[in-house]
C-alpha cells in the first residue's frame, strides 16, 4: 500500500479506495434520492461502527460538526429519502472520529449539491478494507440506477476538506501512481458542462468527464461523441446501457505503481477509447489542483497528471 502524502512532516492525504460521482439533477430528484440512499445504506452497514463526525449543512442546519449518533444517522437517512431542494454548496459530510493524525478521516461519505443540476457524492474508505470489491460492486449497482453525468471508482488519495488548500500537492503523486484518483470531489465539476465553466470555450473545446478510474461511468450527454463499439483488451468489461456506459479495467483496481511495474494497459486502453470525452485540458490547467499558478512547477505537474494514462 502507498504511504500517506506528507506535508511539513504531517499527514496531508491518505491512500484510499474512492468513488467520485457526478449525478444529473438535484438531491430531491427521486431517482437520485433512491440511488444515494442505497449508497448511504451500504456505507453505513459496512462502516457505521467507525464513524464519529457528522456535518449537515441543510435547511435549518448550520453545518457545524457534531458527534455521530444513531439518531443523527436516522435523521440523515430520512433527509436523503426526501430531501429539500438546496442551494449550491449545501450538503453533508460524514467521517471517522478526529485524530491527531488527520481531521475528519476515513471512512468518509460526502454529499453535496453543486449548481442547480449536479449532485456530487464521494465515498473514501481504506484500500485494504475487508470485502472491498463486494462493497465497490454495491456502490456501482446503486450508481447504475442514477441519472448519470459521470463517475469513477478506484484507488486514490483522500484529502480531507479541511485540507483543501493543500490540493496543489496531489498531482505530485501521479508520476508514481498512474491510476490513482487524485481529484477532490468538487474540483472537476465546472468542466463537466459548458454552462458552469468560468472560462470561455474556444476552438474545439468541449465539456468532458471528470476522470478515468478502475471503473468509469459515462452518462448520456457524452455518449454520442463515442464510437458504437470499442477495440479493448479482454480484461476490460464493457456494460452498455441505454443511458450509460460503464467500463471496468480488470477484476480489481491497481495503483499503477511505476516502481512495481504494475501493468496498466487496460487503463491506458480505456483512456484512449474515451479520448473524445476527456475533460477539457485548458480548464484542468487553469483550475484543477489550485491552477497553474499554485506553485512554480504546477503547470507541468497538472499536465503530467492529465496525460498520465496516455
Amino acid at each position: 500500500m502507498p504511504a500517506p502524502l506528507m506535508y511539513d512532516d504531517e499527514i496531508a492525504a491518505l491512500p484510499a479506495f474512492r468513488m467520485l460521482a457526478y449525478l444529473d439533477g438535484a438531491p430531491d430528484d427521486p431517482r437520485i434520492a433512491l440511488a444515494v440512499g442505497a449508497m448511504f445504506d451500504a456505507f453505513v452497514a459496512r462502516f457505521g461502527g467507525d464513524l464519529g463526525l457528522i456535518s449537515m449543512r441543510l435547511v435549518g442546519r448550520t453545518g457545524k460538526p457534531s458527534k455521530v449518533t444513531s439518531k443523527a444517522l436516522k435523521d440523515l437517512r430520512e433527509w436523503i429519502r426526501a430531501p429539500d431542494r438546496l442551494d449550491s454548496g449545501a450538503g453533508v459530510r460524514l467521517g471517522s472520529l478526529n485524530t491527531d493524525e488527520l481531521p475528519p478521516a476515513m471512512p468518509w461519505f460526502r454529499l453535496e449539491q453543486r449548481y442547480d443540476d449536479q449532485t456530487l457524492v464521494e465515498i473514501s474508505v481504506a484500500p485494504d478494507a475487508s470485502e472491498l470489491l463486494g462493497f465497490a460492486d454495491e456502490i456501482a449497482g446503486a450508481l447504475a440506477t442514477a441519472p448519470m453525468i459521470c463517475a469513477a471508482q478506484g484507488f486514490g488519495f483522500f484529502l480531507p476538506t479541511a485540507y483543501d488548500s493543500l490540493n496543489w500537492l496531489l498531482p505530485r503523486l501521479a508520476e508514481r501512481y498512474k491510476t490513482a484518483l487524485l481529484h477532490t470531489l468538487d474540483m472537476p465539476s465546472c468542466g463537466l458542462r459548458r454552462a458552469h465553466s468560468t472560462m470561455t470555450y474556444t476552438g474545439d473545446m468541449k465539456p468532458g468527464i471528470a476522470d478515468i478510474g478502475w471503473r468509469t461511468f459515462i452518462g448520456p450527454e457524452y455518449l454520442d461523441r463515442l464510437p458504437k463499439s470499442f477495440d479493448l483488451p479482454r480484461d476490460v468489461r464493457v456494460e452498455a446501457r441505454e443511458t450509460m456506459l460503464i467500463l471496468t479495467a480488470g477484476d480489481a483496481p491497481v495503483w499503477g505503481d511505476v516502481q512495481k511495474a504494475e501493468n496498466i494497459d487496460s487503463y491506458r486502453a480505456i483512456a484512449a477509447a474515451l479520448a473524445p470525452v476527456r475533460y477539457p485540458y485548458a480548464i484542468a490547467l487553469n483550475q484543477n489542483f489550485g491552477g497553474d499558478t499554485a506553485a512554480s512547477d504546477q503547470a507541468d505537474l497538472i499536465k503530467a497528471h492529465y496525460h498520465r494514462l496516455d
